[in-house]
């Protein structure tokens, strides 16, 4: 049940908080003072769509928030999302001029999907709106489907799903019939792509031959570096090479560490460099040696390098990618080659998800023809108790194409005058009877589902009299399981009222705002008489008015 409201800087609304009760809650107030306003911001902090432009002018931003009763209905949904289930559920959604609007439900921000997937469990609005959209053929089959249970929409989901496999396997059999239109062409390509790379025989090797043929190509100046570096490390006759060198310092600090052990680990050191020189001076004679080279070997390594290159251009850029591309290359010959055989399969697969879609369609379509029957009696049966004495209400079903909503067209018929035959509810329903139609439809959904609050904005436009009479009952009758706020300006209604709330806008220099407030039973008295007479409250309105209030409590 929601309890309170709270509405700050939105439309012409600066700072408003209501508290709301049990049973039927009425609000009353002039045209322009801020019902709706009400409904609308309700209707955003639930998830609705925001706009920048309900900001208050010259404010940054506008902030709205819902505090409900948890009777524990969405203890599985607040797990789910690791929202807090304490007593109360919070809502609030805050909308900024320079930044995107911000939702939490007990302090944790959330997602607008999950926004609605919650509190579409808590509270149900009907604004006036919902009139236009029940005449939607499609919201029509929603609404069928609304009746259906777990096990109905389970295989609306499945349907779903299918169809989406669909669509993808027509969508992959249209690409790939239209390719077979150059087929020769494309088999003959990637025959002589795979034989290229293949014939080139290519390893890991290949990708260091750059570095081979650098070498061979710059052998004579390597040869002579190295023949150099020997030489210096080697040299003889009158010259001292290196290795004396490093015997006489080595000499030198064998006789100083004999008196001072300081200088040991110098001489160790030593030692260790003149046999790492005579080793590098072996690699050196040996690499030198091995400098050979035949010029068959390099023109060998000329035309390797050519044939590397001229296929990394073509399929890649390092041999591994060459190889993956080779493999794409089979992958497509082979579907290519088993073209038909592949149509054929693709044909069968289509059949096999159609077929299934198709059977759970016509189940989803029994499921809604069962409760179109008990619809078109409940219905008639409703409209009737709401003052439409002749009618009759059926529900027509045309069969179409497959599609994620089945294979049914589903129009409302309806018969309000006797003697009359079924019309569409689109062209038939006047504003007062869509109305209550929609207030029927409501009547017996409230009988299915668990959700505690409804509120309906001007649900009573186009009655009056004793039809509106028989609607204020009709909703007086919703509001004794459950919570209902309703917007009204009828006194039929608003004299039903367990709690009586006015909104009234106030005009200060340069600034206009609403505010709320509940009503003690002499301010009802004259809210009703304002309601009955108008502007001229005489003794005549508020005599009618008590009675009104009297009548109410037998």
């Amino acid at each position: 049940m929601l309890l309170e409201l709270s509405i700050k800087n939105f439309a012409i609304i600066e700072d408003l908080r209501v508290e709301f009760e049990k049973g039927l809650n009425v609000i009353t107030g002039e045209t322009g003072s801020g019902k709706s306003i009400i409904i609308d911001a309700l209707s955003m902090v639930l998830g609705a769509r925001a706009s920048k432009d309900v900001i208050k002018s010259g404010k940054e931003f506008a902030f709205i928030e819902a505090i409900f009763s948890n009777d524990g209905i969405l203890k599985t949904e607040l797990e789910k999302y690791d929202i807090d289930n304490d007593d109360l559920i919070v809502i609030s959604r805050e909308i900024r001029i320079d930044r995107p609007s911000i939702t939490k439900i007990n302090g944790r921000t959330i997602t607008g999907s999950v926004l609605i997937q919650i509190t579409s469990k808590l509270i149900d609005i009907f604004a006036q709106h919902e009139n236009i959209s029940l005449m939607n053929n499609i919201n029509q089959r929603k609404l069928i489907d609304s009746f259906g249970d777990d096990s109905h929409i389970e295989l609306l989901n499945n349907l779903t799903i299918l169809i989406e496999q669909l669509h993808k396997l027509k969508e992959d059999f249209k690409i790939k019939s239209s390719q077979n239109k150059n087929r020769d062409r494309e088999i003959d390509l990637l025959k002589y792509q795979a034989e290229e790379i293949k014939n080139a025989n290519l390893s890991e090797e290949d990708e260091t031959i750059d570095d081979k043929y650098k070498i061979i190509n710059n052998i004579s100046e390597i040869s002579r570096q190295a023949q150099s570096a020997t030489a210096i490390l080697n040299s003889s006759y009158d010259q001292a090479n290196i290795e004396d060198l490093f015997d006489s310092v080595i000499g030198n600090l064998n006789f100083i560490i004999k008196y001072d052990k300081n200088m040991q680990d110098c001489y160790d050191e030593l030692e260790d460099i003149r046999y790492r020189i005579k080793d590098i001076s072996y690699t050196i004679e040996k690499y030198l040696s091995s400098l050979e080279y035949s010029e068959e070997e390099l023109r060998f390594l000329e035309n390797r390098i050519d044939t590397v290159n001229t296929l990394k251009k073509k399929y890649g850029n390092k041999i591994s990618d060459i190889y993956s591309f080779l493999e794409e290359v089979e992958n497509r010959l082979h579907f290519l080659e088993n073209f038909d055989d592949e149509i054929k399969k693709l044909e069968d697969e289509i059949s096999f998800v159609n077929n299934q879609a198709l059977d759970i369609a016509r189940k989803i379509s029994e499921n809604r023809k069962s409760v179109s029957k008990f619809l078109e009696h409940t219905v008639a049966e409703e409209l009737k108790e709401l003052n439409i004495k002749n009618a009759r209400f059926k529900i027509d079903f045309r069969e179409k194409e497959i599609s994620k909503d089945g294979i049914d067209d589903i129009e409302f018929m309806i018969v309000t005058n006797a003697g009359e035959d079924f019309k569409s509810l689109t062209d038939t329903a006047s504003g007062g009877e869509m109305s209550r139609i929609m207030l029927g439809f409501k009547s017996i959904i409230a009988q299915k589902d668990d959700i505690q609050t409804l509120i309906f904005d001007e649900i009573d436009t186009g009655i009056s009299g004793r039809t509106a009479q028989i609607v204020g009952n009709k909703i007086k009758k919703l509001a004794k399981d459950r919570q209902v706020i309703v917007i009204s300006h009828l006194p039929q209604i608003v004299s039903l009222a367990d709690t009586h709330y006015l909104i009234e806008k106030l005009e200060r220099i340069n600034e206009t705002t609403s505010r709320i407030r509940k009503l003690n039973y002499n301010e009802r008295e004259m809210e009703l008489a304002r309601l009955i007479g108008g502007f001229m409250i005489s003794d005549a309105t508020i005599s009618a008015a008590r009675e009104m209030l009297f009548n109410k409590e037998k």
